[in-house]
């Protein structure tokens, strides 16, 4: 095959570089002859898988509704996205701009980048790895419910599936359809700056893009090209600091929406639990690779049976077997196919940063179902030219047989959510109840968002469990309430200064005394003991001196536990973990908040079936204020007789 010498000194080849030609089988003639054909029944079903798995529901997270809240905040007041990924919100804002809160409409740009970045990963492999790896990749992808469950929602992970196929895409024509490339600065600069840009737009849409970077070098470390490396790192920080200008002179008050800290902390909610140590790292690799691989990969590759409430059973077996394929399949393919190479690296490393990077809490499908159509075509082309050697063709069979496995499992799985899936988009679509689907607890929760939002005063505040879901099914503004307010142990001791008053601490389990005597409410996770008594919540009050003897005795017959060392009481709550609400503190915040009402909602802690048991931070914020001021709140209307939303207005 001829070759051409360009000006900046890159050998390139008149023609695509095909990979052995001796080592394809008639499998491979069989895809590569009608890959075409292959391509569109892979897009087309894809289209249909689209339709078949629509949700026109939100999510019960609430992140896409924050999604497009940010989108409507960019387009109407040119606000940076401060929630997670800001590219995914600037590029929904034009259509927020044209069509609204149109759900349907925005749910369905999904879909669109996902069949793009099909398109893309066709085009950026085409010709450069086996067409029977190739097809039957695209082919399984196209068919897997997991890809296409995120294809109507609006989260981040399609737009992060486009951004990335179209970095792999110019990465692909400008170093691996290209032998050996040594391309100059003088007349390649554009190269290398594109590639910057798509590595940027990947970390503005997931923080994870950022590591397609590390996956590069790495890349040009292996195949010994340094000045590929030492330029890509050098545009890549041209970009990202002409970016970091940019964004400074014109949203000069944005930040970030990540703070690397809540990853390295133990618990990412509590910073002050400490940082993760080196062992620590070791154990979230450990788990992460158990659920991720094991479990959700297994999933989509149909070897593992989906169930309905993604609940997943990881396996360290299947675990050790993943791994041990693929650092076999990276031996393999290291010298025989440059392209597979890249693929294995950029799966391997991005994956192994979210491995690390990512506590636990955070299992969800989504996060590896962003590399699916690439560890495909990594890990079948691994097997490809496994079983493609003089010694081990004749157990080729081994590998249609593999993909009949693969798509067997994988439309079976895409059997049983498609059936669950079409008669809720049936009810949703064309039998109009766009809430069809939802449970008790959501349908109650959302039909009072609607009618507060249309009777309340226009100038109301309402305080949601969800403020950004409420704001999408109705487009009046909702707000939430603080995660957590409460004051230290040692505050009960500023009582003591107050000699006139008298502090007695009770068990509240069976009921609390109202009105200006309370002043604190305890509610321990550990065992808080009241006169050698467990008390599960605990009210502290003050009382007149004089009147110390009547209410002594009105608790002894009643038989209430209690205790007049506030010493204790505190040592107690150092110990133990514990939660020190104050009313008066509470009821301040919501006259501050110039808020009016509050949805009470019971939305379940098991979305699955209905235990009894709900979310009730809300429920709490208005118990411990009624505690002391019974008057405080009244009740508006509620919807529902199971798991019902009660609305509450502030009256004093």
């Amino acid at each position: 095959m001829k070759s051409t010498q360009r000006k900046s000194g890159a050998t390139t080849l008149k023609q695509p570089v095909v990979v052995e030609p001796r080592a394809y089988t008639r499998l491979n003639h069989f895809f590569e002859r009608y890959q075409d054909a292959f391509f569109y029944l892979s897009i087309a079903l894809a289209v249909l898988m689209s339709i078949c798995m629509f949700d026109t529901k939100v999510s019960l997270s609430g992140d896409d509704c924050d999604y497009i809240l940010s989108a409507d905040a960019f387009w109407h007041h040119f606000t940076f996205p401060g929630f997670r990924g800001p590219l995914y919100p600037i590029i929904l804002s034009p259509f927020i701009g044209l069509f609204g809160m149109n759900l349907i409409v925005l749910k369905s740009l999904s879909a669109v980048f996902i069949l793009l970045s099909l398109w893309l990963t066709y085009k950026s492999f085409k010709g450069i790895i086996p067409a029977a790896v190739l097809m039957p990749s695209l082919l399984l992808a196209s068919v897997c419910s997991f890809i296409f469950f995120y294809a109507s929602y609006t989260y981040s992970e399609p737009l992060f599936m486009l951004t990335q196929a179209l970095f792999v895409y110019f990465f692909s024509k400008f170093f691996l359809r290209v032998d050996n490339a040594t391309y100059t600065l003088k007349h390649d600069w554009k190269k290398y700056l594109i590639l910057g840009a798509f590595a940027l737009a990947m970390g503005l849409t997931r923080s994870i893009g950022y590591a397609a970077v590390g996956a590069v070098a790495l890349y040009f470390i292996v195949k010994g090209q340094w000045k590929n490396l030492l330029y890509t790192l050098v545009a890549v920080a041209v970009v990202f600091l002409a970016f970091q200008l940019f964004k400074k002179v014109v949203w000069p008050a944005s930040g970030s929406a990540y703070d690397i800290r809540n990853y390295l902390a133990k618990d990412y909610y509590n910073l002050n639990g400490g940082m993760e140590d080196l062992p620590g790292f070791w154990i979230r690799l450990r788990d992460n690779s158990l659920v991720y691989l094991s479990a959700f990969l297994c999933q989509m590759l149909g070897v593992v049976r989906e169930t309905p409430s993604n609940w997943f059973m990881p396996s360290v077996p299947r675990t050790i077997i993943i791994y041990v394929f693929y650092f076999v399949g990276m031996i393999i393919v290291a010298r025989r196919n440059a392209p597979l190479l890249f693929t294995g690296i950029y799966v391997g490393v991005l994956n192994f940063v979210s491995f690390v990077v990512l506590q636990n809490i955070w299992a969800q499908d989504r996060l590896i179902m962003i590399y699916y159509p690439l560890i495909l075509i990594f890990l079948l082309g691994a097997l490809y030219f496994a079983l493609n050697t003089k010694r081990s063709r004749r157990f080729f069979f081994v590998y249609p047989v593999v993909l009949l496995i693969l798509f067997g499992g994988t439309l079976n799985n895409t059997r049983l959510r498609v059936g669950r899936t079409l008669p809720v988009l049936q009810q949703n679509l064309l039998l109009g109840d766009p809430l069809y689907g939802f449970t008790p607890d959501w349908q109650n929760f959302i039909k009072a968002s609607q009618w507060i939002a249309k009777n309340a005063e226009k100038d109301a505040v309402i305080v949601s469990r969800k403020p950004s879901m409420s704001m999408v099914y109705t487009g009046r503004n909702f707000t939430g309430l603080p995660a957590s307010l409460t004051v230290p142990a040692d505050t009960l001791l500023y009582l003591k200064g107050d000699t006139s008053l008298v502090p007695i601490v009770a068990d509240a389990s069976h009921g609390a005394m109202s009105g200006e005597v309370l002043r604190y409410i305890i509610t321990p996770i550990g065992d808080l003991t009241l006169g050698g008594k467990r008390a599960p919540v605990a009210c502290v009050y003050t009382y007149p001196r004089q009147d110390l003897p009547l209410v002594l005795q009105d608790m002894e017959q009643q038989g209430v536990a209690y205790t007049l060392d506030l010493d204790d009481v505190v040592a107690q709550c150092r110990q133990i973990d514990v939660r020190i609400y104050d009313p008066d503190m509470m009821l301040r915040l919501l006259h501050e908040s110039k808020i009016n009402y509050l949805l009470l909602a019971q939305l379940r802690i098991d979305p699955t079936r209905n235990t009894g048991q709900y979310i009730n931070n809300i429920h709490r914020y208005a118990w411990f204020i009624s505690a002391k001021y019974p008057g405080c709140f009244e009740t508006v209307k509620t919807f529902g007789t199971s798991e019902p939303c009660e609305i509450l207005k502030l009256v004093q």
